[in-house]
């Protein structure tokens, strides 16, 4: 008798330690997240997405300038979906692994402009770039920062008014509650084409690449933390595109369906232009591409060559504005970031993060506002066994073998 109460203390002393042990009110939590990671860089959105003006069986497609309108065309935003994790509280730690938000775009769009044909695309994305923690004091702070004005760094009462000085353009970060933030970026593969006219007669079309040039995934500059005096930085080189001669009717508004070609994305150009003036389906010599601007550090020969500079996330606001160098007008984006989870994690989250790009093609620089927004909703959590209730299923045990042994004994 005396043993087996020995038994059932030693056990109820067991399970009760445990409990002690692993019953921690901070422990991590693990929800279903879906969401929505939406990229503007350079130019275009990534993958494509215009907004489209009404009447008219041919569309005037435009590059978004904000996010009011529906985006859906030709490609819709890149979904996000998985598990994510989140510990402490009020506000809690979020914890994102990679290859939550993945997708493949591919898409062809003719654009009516004397001088442009289409623009064609066949991104990759794959998001967070690498695990990515957001936290209190992890985001950026309140700063402004002016790539080609160091004066403009505190954002004083004396910066400059929209449009005036020598900048090229500003991002101003205004931190939310607790600072709460940190370094997410996205990873981008592959890219598109831009094709314009090359010579009007007889028609050779030129395909500029933008984007990026192959299938390895690169991490983006916008979304890594950098400082306000030293943001993170990239710089991309895409290689020269080629000439091609269309072997089909070519009209403004309307994609050439010739012979399809799928460097970067591209589709519909026709054979390519040799520098014999023939064409590689009939001719000899090698094919002829767009003039080189640059050579980039492995000795690609670039048609274009990009500065990214980029800060982290922030669930506070991101302005982006450029003043110089973009056609038909200036970029100037505001971005609101928002937490509105529970103090243990569930609900929604949407953090932003912003930079500046400066582009190099053979029409001359052009600056651009870069701005990413990732909205993420945190659902039911995914069922676990608690540190808790790991600790009581290990008293039942030890319990059961207790009882066990005391039917045993004599």
């Amino acid at each position: 008798m005396l043993r087996s109460r020995q038994l059932r203390g030693a056990a109820v002393g067991a399970a009760l330690i445990l409990a002690f042990v692993f019953a921690t009110p901070a422990s991590a939590r693990k929800f279903q997240m879906s969401g929505t990671w939406t990229i503007r860089n350079g130019s275009v959105f990534i993958p494509l997405q215009f907004a489209k003006s009404l009447g008219g069986s041919q569309m005037t497609m435009t590059s978004m300038g904000n996010f009011t309108n529906a985006f859906f065309f030709p490609n819709g935003p890149m979904m996000g979906m998985g598990g994510v994790t989140a510990t402490g509280s009020a506000p809690a730690t979020l914890m994102v692994p990679q290859h939550r938000f993945l997708g493949d775009f591919v898409a062809a769009v003719p654009l009516p402009n004397p001088s442009l044909q289409q623009i064609t695309s066949s991104f990759g994305v794959d998001g967070p770039y690498a695990n990515a923690t957001l936290m209190s004091g992890g985001g950026p702070g309140s700063f402004t920062w002016c790539p080609t004005d160091p004066a403009c760094v505190k954002g004083t009462a004396m910066d400059p008014a929209q449009g005036a000085g020598p900048r090229g353009g500003r991002i101003i970060y205004a931190a939310g509650p607790n600072q709460f933030g940190g370094s997410m970026a996205i990873g981008l593969k592959r890219g598109g084409t831009v094709t314009s006219y090359f010579e009007f007669v007889p028609i050779q079309l030129g395909h500029q690449m933008f984007g990026g040039s192959g299938p390895t995934v690169r991490d983006l500059a916008p979304g890594r933390l950098g400082f306000p005096d030293s943001p993170a930085s990239e710089m991309v080189y895409l290689a020269v595109g080629p000439i091609t001669v269309p072997t089909c009717t070519v009209a403004m508004g309307m994609l050439v369906n010739c012979t399809p070609w799928t460097m970067g994305g591209g589709v519909g150009g026709g054979p390519r232009l040799t520098t014999m003036g023939g064409v590689t389906t009939t001719g000899t010599g090698p094919s002829e591409f767009l003039p080189t601007i640059a050579t980039g550090p492995m000795g690609t020969l670039a048609g274009q060559f990009t500065s990214n500079y980029g800060f982290g996330h922030t669930t506070g606001t991101v302005i982006g504005q450029q003043t110089t160098g973009t056609a038909p007008g200036d970029d100037f984006f505001t971005f609101m970031g928002t937490d509105l989870r529970t103090p243990l994690g569930a609900g929604n989250i949407q953090s932003v993060a912003g930079g500046i790009s400066f582009r190099n093609t053979l029409l001359g620089g052009s600056t651009y506002a870069s701005l990413h927004k990732v909205w993420m909703s945190m659902g039911a959590p995914i069922p676990t066994m608690s540190p808790a209730g790991f600790a009581a299923a290990g008293a039942l045990m030890l319990l059961a073998v207790g009882y066990a042994l005391r039917r045993r004994l004599p």
